[in-house]
């Protein structure tokens, strides 16, 4: 009796815990390398959020700026000037507006590593 109402407490605490983390949805990745670069990550069709992060893996990544395209033909510019650790992501950046329309999020960057061409991989998450 003591083991099933633990197992249930664990289960429930593991489902509140994981909820929020679950409705980030990856909406595309890019490998990096280790230059002061430009990338894009597209988002085709009818996609829309009202936040956005990124996150870096494998190495650091120095975010410089981020400029997000709508559908509209609107544009936000997120100056985000941040270096971002492996396994972890930028703050949450929330869009102007409802429900925005993402084309496209353009970053520029500098990866972070100690051997040459060693890259890292960026991933954008919306919400």
């Amino acid at each position: 009796m003591r083991k099933t109402i633990v197992a249930t407490l664990a289960a429930g605490a593991a489902i509140l815990t994981a909820s929020p983390a679950m409705a980030w949805e990856l909406l595309g990745s890019r490998h990096v390398r280790d230059a002061v670069d430009h990338d894009a990550i597209t988002l085709p069709g009818k996609r829309k959020f009202d936040r956005i992060r990124i996150c870096a893996y494998g190495r650091p990544v120095h975010f410089i700026d981020l400029t997000v395209h709508f559908a509209n033909g609107g544009v936000q510019d997120v100056p985000v000037r941040a270096v971002v650790r492996p396994g972890t992501c930028t703050r949450t950046i929330d869009l102007v507006g409802d429900d925005r329309n993402i084309s496209a999020v353009h970053f520029v960057y500098e990866a972070n590593s100690r051997r040459r061409f060693a890259g890292a991989e960026v991933r954008l998450f919306g919400e």
